[in-house]
């Protein structure tokens, strides 16, 4: 049986790779990933090497007998008290008071040295452009995308009576569209990971001179341990997609279309991680709602904590990795089951010209 899926999977890539789509969306994600990675290289070298604390302002407070000013670095660096020791202790009591309002909001983006070549230096750069592309969503829908068409491009053509009718079982045709999917996605992050590892080697030897190394291991971290984080996050982002491919997969077999397929996996995605979010946020009685949100548990799974800025200010937050990872299996269980189901139940009718 695992046999017969496996020459099923090679055959369904066999298909694929001579079709535009695939590539065209390859060449997508890849353009995205490198815009970011560059675009933060161009950034740091506009602003003299300063990156994002160009635009962090100060906190300033002007008192009877002095005027004292408190940037982030100093309250991060612990030297509040050093700052206000020429205020009286009622206005001490009143910048701390205030300080502690505005730390938490301005500070928390504050990157330290290490941090500003995050994007761009190895051996953070391997994946640190492809974790904002997944934050924007972009891989999730191209793989819907794909998904859909790898299934409705066969309603389309007729074929999926012909091939059936050979006595190949449903479930295992469905399935190795699946696979293949994820292989697809598996390849995807393969590719970037390469073409980042080579940019920033690129960034690194091309002027202007970085004053560092070219591979910048962070303070207090060990090869090990980085390369540990790499593969977790590469496992998450994969394990991410699943449901999106499943949700794909779902529509075409609802609406055998392709076209109806796709723009329904598109207008559910779209409203569930970006419209109802913001509907659900207008009460804190619906809040709990919100938590059960695909799109809300994915940005919790693949999530590589708050900067140290942030944990400075606010403490370190764990997120909740085990209800993210349980409501990501019943959407996909829950999808899959119901696609498989109306699969083998419904009749296959000749091609649709889609």
């Amino acid at each position: 049986m695992i046999s017969n899926l496996l020459i099923l999977i090679k055959g369904e890539w066999f298909k694929l790779r001579r079709r535009w789509l695939l590539w065209i969306l390859l060449a997508v994600i890849i353009l995205v990933s490198q815009a970011f990675l560059w675009g933060f290289y161009t950034v740091h070298h506009v602003t003299e090497g300063e990156g994002t604390n160009t635009f962090l302002s100060d906190y300033q407070y002007i008192g009877d007998t002095a005027t004292v000013q408190v940037s982030c670095a100093e309250l991060l660096d612990g030297r509040l008290q050093e700052r206000i020791q020429p205020l009286s202790i009622e206005e001490r009591l009143i910048v701390e008071g205030e300080i502690a309002e505005w730390g938490p909001k301005e500070c928390s983006d504050y990157a330290y040295e290490p941090e500003k070549f995050f994007m761009f230096m190895l051996p953070t750069s391997i994946v640190g452009s492809i974790y904002l592309v997944f934050l924007t969503g972009l891989p999730f829908m191209l793989i819907m995308i794909l998904s859909a068409s790898l299934l409705g491009s066969e309603y389309g053509w007729g074929t999926l009576r012909v091939v059936v009718s050979r006595g190949l079982g449903r479930w295992q045709l469905i399935s190795a569209k699946l696979i293949l999917c994820v292989l697809v996605a598996f390849g995807w992050l393969a590719v970037m990971v390469l073409l980042n590892i080579v940019s920033s080697i690129l960034a690194g030897v091309i002027p202007p001179d970085e004053g560092v190394s070219l591979i910048m291991l962070p303070e207090g971290d060990t090869w090990p341990s980085v390369l540990s984080t790499f593969c977790k996050f590469i496992g998450k982002a994969l394990y991410a997609t699943v449901p999106y491919i499943c949700l794909g997969t779902f529509f075409v077999v609802l609406t055998q279309s392709t076209a109806q397929g796709i723009s329904l996996s598109v207008v559910t995605y779209v409203a569930e991680a970006m419209v109802v979010p913001a509907l659900l946020a207008i009460s804190e009685k619906l809040e709990r709602i919100n938590e059960g949100l695909l799109s809300s548990n994915v940005r919790e799974w693949i999530s590589l904590g708050d900067s140290k800025a942030a944990e400075a200010l606010k403490g370190a937050e764990t997120p909740d990795t085990l209800q993210a990872f349980l409501v990501i299996l019943a959407y996909s269980v829950v999808m899959l089951v119901i696609s498989i189901w109306l699969f083998q139940r419904r009749d296959l009718s000749g091609a649709k010209g889609e």
